[in-house]
């Protein structure tokens, strides 16, 4: 191996790269009730549990085969419910436009986040329907009734949730991007709830730890081995 790798190697070595792993636990949970009070509640937990990442972005995109019913007497059915954000102390902001009414809304709300950190659980609430074109009077009440019940395996089948989001280090280091649409999720139907778990790691260019007083003296040794043969070389 040549000197100059070797000397690369050896300074490299007082600045490892680590792979920082992290979770975030998704949880569906209908609530069905009259004049207003119908919601689905959408948690999304972040799990981190070095203390050196954080959740700074987030996109939830509801399925095709899913509406929003936000308002009464709209293309929703049966219930319906106001959409509302409790942060659990991330600090959201949204920064997309507000949730659309039915099949033509928008299906997409994204934020940015201050300080989600590990342990934190951002909720949302939002009555969902299924996508169901019923007859009117009489003979659509059952179907309308079908629609507005969006059971946990209906939930997932339709299509549930895409979710999109960055993680970074608690440094001010950059992170990375993840994507996870709902068809490739492993998805549990808990009869009542269905939840999955998004799962992923950052590489941190900088330690996340305090290196090895040995890993510091080999990078020293590195670094002392560059300059000698800089010198040698000029």
């Amino acid at each position: 191996m040549k000197l100059t790798t070797l000397c690369l190697l050896a300074a490299l070595c007082a600045f490892p790269v680590a792979a920082v792993p992290f979770t975030v636990n998704f949880l569906w949970t209908p609530i069905a009730a009259t004049d207003g009070g119908s919601a689905d509640f959408f948690d999304f937990q972040f799990v981190a549990p070095s203390g050196d990442l954080k959740l700074t972005q987030m996109s939830v995109t509801l399925g095709n085969n899913l509406m929003y019913d936000l308002v009464e007497a709209a293309p929703g059915h049966v219930n319906w419910g106001a959409y509302a954000l409790t942060d659990g102390g991330a600090g959201a902001t949204q920064t997309s436009p507000d949730l659309g009414e039915g099949t033509s809304g928008n299906r997409t709300i994204a934020w940015n986040f201050a300080s989600f950190l590990n342990g934190v659980t951002l909720r949302y609430g939002a009555d969902v329907d299924a996508t169901t074109v019923c007859a009117a009077g009489i003979t659509g009440a059952i179907c309308r009734t079908n629609g507005d019940s969006v059971t946990t395996a209906g939930f997932i089948s339709r299509g549930a949730v895409d979710v999109a989001f960055t993680v970074a280090l608690t440094n001010g280091d950059p992170g990375a991007s993840f994507s996870f649409p709902a068809s490739g999720q492993s998805w549990i139907d808990g009869g009542v709830i269905a939840n999955t778990s998004y799962s992923g790691e950052v590489f941190a260019p900088a330690p996340v730890t305090t290196p090895e007083p040995a890993s510091w003296a080999l990078g020293l040794g590195g670094l002392s081995l560059c300059a000698l043969l800089r010198r040698k070389l000029l």
